[in-house]
This record gives C-alpha cells, sequence and structure tokens, in this order.
C-alpha cells in the first residue's frame, strides 16, 4: 500500500543539484518528526531496503512491464512523445516511460499532492543532471504516466539545449520525484497547516511550479476560501504563453473558492515586476492578515539563480547543502515594512 509518508524526508535542506543519491539508510518507512523543508523520499513498502533494491533491479532487467513511471533511486528512460515550439529557445516536451508501466492505484495522486515536486534529466555525454517541474493536468492527479515539462535555453546551459534538441521518439533518463516546497507543513511540532493564499513571483520556466501549486489548491475541497497570485515575467512578449495558465484563469474564477488571478510582465516591453507590485499583491491578498486558523499565506519566488536573488535574497550553503539563506531583495523589504499583521512565509525556489 503506497503511504503518504512516501515523500518525507530526513533532511532541513534542499540540494541544488543531485548528482548522487543519499545512502539507503537515508529513507525510512516511518514517518519520523516532521522538518519544515522534506527532500525526498521514503521507499513504497515496508521491506527492507537493501531487498527492496535488488528485487527492484531484477524485476526491471527481466520483466517487460516495470512497475513504476519513476523512481528516486535509478534513472528510467522515457521516449519523448511530443514537443510543442513555443518560442525559438523554449518548446513544452512530454515524455512516456519508454517500458509499459503500471503504477499502483494513487501513485500519481500522492505525488501531486505532496507538494511541489520536481524529476532530475541526465545529460548522457556529460553525465551531469538537472531538475525539471513537470506540469499538471489541471484540476487531475491522473496523467496517462507522461510527464510535460517547460524547457528553455539558457547561456551556458548544458541540459536544456540537449532536451530541445531531442526529437520525437528519442529516449532520454528521468529519476524523481524531488519534493522541494510541501504543501503541508507542521513547523513548531503542531498540527499540520495547508496553504491559505499564495503569492507567486515567477521568472521564466519558474511558473512551472506556480502551476503544480495552484492546481494543488484547485483540488481542495475543504471549503476554504483562497487566493493566488502569479506575478510572471517572462523575457519576451513573443514567447506564447504555455496553455496551462490559460486553463487555471478559467478554473480559478473564485467559484470553486479558488481564485487565481496572473499579472504578465515582459522585458522585452520594459515591463518588469517592482516592489509596488508586490506591495499591491500582498495587500490585495491580505497576507499576513488571518488567525492562521484557515492556513499559511505564502510568498514562492522561482526562477533563475539571479531572479531568485534579486526578489527574495541569495540562498546558502551548509553541509554541502543549499539552504533558503537569509530572507532579502524586494520581497525582505515588503515583509519587513509591514506595520501589522501576522505570519508571512517565504520559500525560494
Amino acid at each position: 500500500m503506497l503511504q503518504r509518508s512516501l515523500f518525507r524526508a530526513h533532511s532541513l535542506h534542499l540540494p541544488k543539484r543531485c548528482s548522487y543519491l543519499p545512502p539507503s539508510n537515508f529513507f525510512s518507512t516511518t514517518t519520523a518528526t516532521p522538518k519544515p523543508r522534506p527532500f525526498y523520499t521514503t521507499p513504497f513498502f515496508t521491506i527492507p531496503t537493501a531487498f527492496l533494491l535488488g528485487y527492484a533491479t531484477y524485476a526491471y532487467t527481466t520483466a517487460t512491464t516495470q512497475i513504476y513511471p519513476i523512481n528516486p533511486y535509478t534513472f528510467t528512460k522515457h521516449t519523448v512523445k511530443s514537443t510543442i515550439p513555443l518560442s525559438p529557445s523554449s518548446a513544452l516536451i512530454t515524455l512516456s516511460p519508454s517500458r509499459p508501466t503500471i503504477p499502483p492505484e494513487g501513485f500519481w495522486k500522492i505525488i501531486y499532492r505532496e507538494g511541489v515536486w520536481s524529476v532530475q534529466i541526465k545529460q548522457p555525454q556529460l553525465q551531469i543532471q538537472r531538475e525539471y517541474t513537470p506540469l499538471p493536468t489541471i484540476n487531475s492527479d491522473e496523467n496517462g504516466n507522461e510527464i510535460t515539462i517547460f524547457v528553455r535555453a539558457v547561456g551556458g546551459g548544458e541540459v536544456s539545449p540537449y532536451l530541445l534538441s531531442r526529437k520525437e521518439g528519442d529516449v532520454v533518463e528521468v529519476r524523481g520525484p524531488v519534493v522541494t516546497y510541501p504543501f503541508l507543513s507542521s513547523e513548531g511540532g503542531g498540527e499540520e497547516a495547508g496553504i491559505r493564499n499564495v503569492l507567486f513571483i515567477a521568472g521564466g520556466t519558474g511558473v512551472s511550479p506556480a502551476v503544480q501549486l495552484s492546481s494543488y489548491l484547485l483540488s481542495q475541497t475543504d471549503g476554504v476560501p483562497r487566493r493566488v497570485k502569479i506575478l510572471f515575467a517572462s523575457r519576451t512578449s513573443s514567447e506564447t504563453p504555455i496553455p496551462h495558465l490559460k486553463e487555471l484563469q478559467k478554473l480559478g474564477d473564485g467559484k470553486k473558492g479558488v481564485k487565481v488571478d496572473i499579472e504578465f510582465f515582459h522585458d522585452d516591453r520594459d515591463t518588469f515586476i517592482r516592489k509596488p507590485d508586490i506591495e499591491a499583491a500582498v495587500s490585495s491578498l491580505e497576507l499576513g492578515g488571518g488567525d492562521g486558523k484557515g492556513g499559511r499565506d505564502v510568498i514562492v519566488v522561482s526562477g533563475p539563480e539571479g531572479f531568485v536573488e534579486y526578489y527574495a535574497g541569495k540562498k546558502g550553503w551548509e553541509g554541502g547543502f543549499e539552504t533558503q539563506g537569509v530572507l532579502a531583495g524586494l520581497v525582505g523589504e515588503v515583509v519587513r515594512g509591514r506595520k501589522k499583521g501576522g505570519k508571512i512565509e517565504v520559500m525560494k525556489l
């Protein structure tokens, strides 16, 4: 039976790039004391890890059907099913397992409802991997075992140009999931609290986590009114927006208790996310204005390293792992400049 503790982890830190897997005793089949920043994952079954991995290796190499579309221990071969260009340097790429796969019931539901998650994709010539955040099927936990990612080539990039050069039918290797931000938190040892209102400041492909989080909130049926504001910065107005954003706006009309509002900014039109935009969003969402019973109020900053640093400050390093660092930048100014109000959680992705 799949357990919700599948993606609970035992580290306070998030590796920037995982070029290795933690030792087998890093994982546990029981839920440890919850930590605020889970990494990933615990085994699917209460079976000793050595036996599980040994059996999984044997089954994978001898069977024609694999159980899991992805797993956090090994890279799984996926085939490029389709590529939809969005601009000369970006595209939506859909991957499906190269082998037939029949995951256990609830496999994708657990992943999509645990937190913002990503997969690692390998560049085989250089033997490096980078993380990409899959885009969900809006308002659904099922994806037909397919993974769709928003990829943009960046200067000096090593994996994104490789992915954009893949043709339909080509094979790439995928490992995951890596949960980078849990939807439920129990900081302070209290009862787990979900998310109430969220401001997402996203740059480029950093909008993918915003889609995941918004889709999750749209799936909630607890009757708590929620609001999402996405400030989305893109280099060029000629790039076709990912269709998921239009779907979010359509479903997030407030009729289901969740209101989603998206504001676009484009470098080539000299429209940038400025401090007054952030202040207006914090005010309109009433971030920090609740009593905490409806959930956490959150500001999430996601995008390239320089983008995140400008808006929320540098991330830090401790013991070889990337940490959240000190809150700074425009978001730090806005949060510290509030004269009154409750707690606002800030997360850098």
